[in-house]
């Protein structure tokens, strides 16, 4: 009886026959010390997607000495995605893996369709799980049978979250220097009231608080991402940390309908570093009002949770399961390309930083 699956078939052959079938590709002299040499990983797949060959490329990104531990696995199970064994059948069964730019693009290799594509993949690694993109190339290997595939992967994580950086970077820099710009430029206005005037001065007050936290968030965020930030814990008080963090959030104006509130805010001494949560508090503050619907409500609250304190961050926008399943990663995003840079953050600060 096959096993349940949400996305591909879970069916595999019995390890004894995939050995088989390992060895009639391996004795390929010509082929096979190509592709060994090959810097890009390369993988020979049965039908069942169950890998016949990889080169040592592709061992060394599982953490794999010999190609005999390889042979049977999965892709995701050889690259040690958190997903691949949320369900007996492994890799490609989750209900994660429907999203899976790999998962897809070997799917329609098993169909003999070769395609390209990219895909996130969350990785295990010694203390938490690390997103790394890759570029991928399936071509059908129809020589040796229906449903056979190679497929290519490239790591383009490093390319990727530096365009994904300068672009969101550049984007939100100009963004609020825009604002300050516009209102400087009434203000130059000498017809404007003395009450024009103190409206607009505040309104310039606020565009340039929004430029400058701009400035600091993607600075923080680069330190980060090149292991040079260093967290600076000190005792803080967790009701002041949510007051500062959500009247932050409404100085940036991010909406014209909506502001965060507090709904309750114990207040605890607790040791941690407050610039850091702070930011963390703030970036979910800013999505949670980014959200689509103009009577959306958005609370933040600190409270106590058996030893500890928990700080919540909510709104009624529910996200589809696509988003949910890789909402944390750096090029995720419902408000187009190059965004995401905010919840990835989140994630890097929380897991790296606060423990």
């Amino acid at each position: 009886m096959s096993q349940v699956t949400h996305f591909l078939s879970a069916d595999r052959l019995p390890r004894e026959q995939v050995l088989r079938q390992a060895e009639r590709i391996s004795s390929n002299e010509v082929v096979v010390p190509v592709l060994d040499a090959s810097p890009q990983m390369v993988a020979i797949l049965n039908p069942e997607r169950q890998i016949v060959y990889c080169n040592e490329a592709c061992l060394r990104a599982g953490g794999l000495e010999s190609k005999q531990e390889a042979i049977g696995l999965r892709p995701g199970e050889l690259l040690r995605c958190i997903h691949a064994h949320e369900m007996p059948g492994g890799c490609g069964t989750s209900d994660s893996c429907q999203y899976c730019g790999l998962a897809r693009a070997i799917e329609k290799g098993v169909s003999g369709v070769a395609n390209i594509g990219e895909c996130n993949l969350q990785c295990a690694g010694l203390a938490t799980p690390q997103t790394t993109e890759y570029a991928v190339s399936v071509k059908p290997l129809r020589q040796i049978g229906p449903g056979w595939q190679c497929y290519y992967l490239t790591n383009i994580s490093h390319e990727k979250r530096r365009q994904t950086l300068e672009r969101t970077f550049f984007h939100d820099l100009l963004n609020r220097a825009s604002a300050v710009q516009g209102v400087s430029r009434v203000l130059a206005d000498e017809d404007l009231t003395s009450g024009e005037q103190r409206e607009f001065l505040q309104m310039l007050s606020i565009s340039s608080h929004a430029l400058v936290e701009e400035i600091r968030s993607q600075r923080m965020l680069v330190a980060a991402e090149s292991n040079e930030l260093r967290a600076s814990w000190t005792w803080c008080n967790s009701a002041r940390i949510v007051h500062d963090a959500v009247a932050s959030c409404n100085a940036l104006g991010i909406s014209d309908t909506r502001r965060a509130t507090i709904i309750e805010a114990v207040s605890v001494d607790f040791q941690t570093d407050p610039v850091l949560l702070g930011r963390v508090l703030l970036n979910l503050l800013k999505n949670a009002l980014e959200a689509p619907s103009p009577d959306e409500v958005v609370t933040a609250s600190a409270t106590r949770f058996q030893q500890c304190i928990l700080f919540r961050v909510h709104n009624n926008s529910v996200m589809t399961n696509e988003v949910r399943s890789k909402v944390f990663q750096l090029s995720c995003s419902t408000k187009g390309i190059g965004r995401g840079v905010g919840s990835c953050s989140v994630k890097l600060f929380r897991e790296s930083y606060l423990g």
